[in-house]
């Protein structure tokens, strides 16, 4: 499984980060997001179907989506207070937010009777028993109040309390007033507790169903947050669980973002997967990294029951999904980049071992060593996932391991720009002007196609020293 850097790098947080919640359970969800193992694909598939019903919602009736958003804001977690109902007598505080919390249930579950039929794992219900208990006099106002209606000697001790008050405006405080106070006051905060304790004890029958309504609170909160991001970013619902391995379009919204701050858009990426190795292929700084980057951010939101950022999707369901880039978090100390990299490498091919729906993915795998032995490792790593048939993307500019692929993908970068226009464009408008020349797009081409020769092309736009380029040999 990815690692925080990673996470950030594929652009995970961004998406996480761009959920629009409401409730601290919807958020904890967020923070949390839970990844659908091969024996959940019916969980995951009702989750899909909860989005899509938001999504079909929201465009249906955006005022009545808007107005319960609005009845969830002032959600508080009260989690802690309904679990300690079995343990303690709750204080005035948080039996004030209990109450505040079973009045906003009043108010939530109008608003779900017809939205909440199409929902599966999301029932959310009023509690009118439960309210009044921690509202006798039935006023339903949003304050919290020992009422005298429960406990005749609590009602006594006040009035008797509020005698000597007014003894006390009217003739001094003197000390024979101020015992007396202190004395009621006592038995004021006895008495209290006791009630307290009996309302407590009453409300233990309801915590169960406390708890699941909070739970349904969160399932909904996040659901309909991915749903609202789904409908923004026009992504889709992707069909997880059988055996295709299909995301046509992908885009990324971070890499998008970046873009579109230097006056650049995001080209699609398109990946069709079989079992064993596909390579992708094509020069440093030609999109490789990206389109990996965004393969595995798309395949981590289908598995965490989001809709992705494509035009069409078909995922099998998968056990795990690993990356090994240069964004690897590496707290082995005293190791090499490069020894730290196979050390990962070989705790994710000894944990995946004997599972073949695992989805491997190497940006640029051995680069950390010499081009000789970097090609041969690599080589390597392409004929064991060929072997052990699971899922495995591998971006390299190294030669000779396309050759094992089961699908060879390349980016075309400069291969179709014109040198001569290049170099004049370069000369006006600076190295950044390559960006515009660069075909980012991947195509599928034969196993036997070598990398693209993008750096000799590279090297002669920007007009390198004639003395050198006419020394370099391709072929040594």
């Amino acid at each position: 499984m990815f690692d925080g850097n990673q996470l950030n790098s594929i652009g995970f947080r961004f998406v996480m980060d761009n959920i629009e919640l409401l409730t601290p359970y919807g958020e904890e969800l967020a923070r949390h997001p839970h990844f659908y193992g091969q024996d959940e694909k019916n969980a995951l598939k009702d989750e899909q179907r909860n989005i899509a019903e938001l999504m079909d919602e929201v465009g249906k009736d955006p005022d009545g989506i808007n107005e319960l958003m609005r009845l969830l804001m002032p959600i508080k977690d009260i989690r802690r207070s309904v679990e300690s109902l079995n343990l303690r007598t709750l204080t005035e505080v948080e039996l004030f937010e209990i109450k505040r919390f079973l009045l906003q249930l009043e108010l939530i579950a109008p608003k779900m009777r017809g939205i909440g039929e199409k929902l599966n794992g999301i029932d959310i219900k009023a509690m009118p028993k439960a309210l009044d208990l921690t509202d006798p006099d039935g006023t339903r106002s949003p304050s919290f109040y020992v009422s005298d209606r429960l406990s005749e000697k609590l009602g006594r001790i006040r009035r008797e309390r509020r005698e000597v008050d007014d003894r006390m405006k009217k003739d001094g405080a003197t000390d024979e007033l101020m015992a007396c106070r202190t004395q009621l006051a006592a038995q004021e905060e006895e008495e209290n507790a006791r009630v307290r304790a009996d309302m407590c004890d009453s409300l233990k029958a309801y915590r169960d169903d406390m708890m699941s309504n909070i739970r349904s609170i969160g399932r909904l909160d996040f659901a309909l947050g991915k749903a609202r991001l789904a409908l923004k970013y026009n992504a889709v619902i992707p069909n997880v669980g059988g055996e295709r391995f299909v995301i046509e379009d992908m885009t990324n919204p971070r890499f998008s973002s970046m873009l579109r701050e230097k006056g650049r858009s995001f080209v699609p990426v398109s990946l069709e997967l079989s079992r064993g190795s596909v390579v992708v292929t094509g020069a440093n700084m030609g999109g490789k990294s990206i389109a990996i980057k965004t393969l595995a951010l798309n395949t981590m939101l289908a598995m965490c029951g989001f809709a992705v950022f494509a035009g069409n999707a078909e995922i099998p369901m998968l056990d795990d999904v690993f990356i090994l880039s240069e964004d690897r978090e590496d707290a082995m100390s005293g190791l090499s980049s490069f020894g730290g990299e196979m050390k990962a490498f070989d705790d994710m091919l000894r944990g995946t071992e004997g599972k073949r729906n695992v989805l491997v993915l190497l940006d640029e795998f051995a680069r950390g060593t010499n081009p000789h032995e970097g090609a041969a490792i690599v080589r390597a790593a392409a004929t064991l996932f060929n072997n052990r048939g699971s899922y495995a993307v591998i971006a390299t500019h190294f030669d000779g391991v396309a050759k094992l692929a089961i699908r060879h993908y390349q980016v075309a970068g400069l291969r179709n720009a014109d040198v001569g226009v290049l170099r004049s464009k370069i000369g006006s408008g600076g190295a950044d002007m390559l960006a515009e020349f660069m075909d980012y797009g991947l195509y599928e081409v034969d196993p036997s196609e070598e990398p693209p020769r993008d750096a000799v092309t590279i090297i002669h736009a920007l007009g390198v020293c004639d003395e050198f380029t006419e020394l370099i040999d391709i072929e040594t």
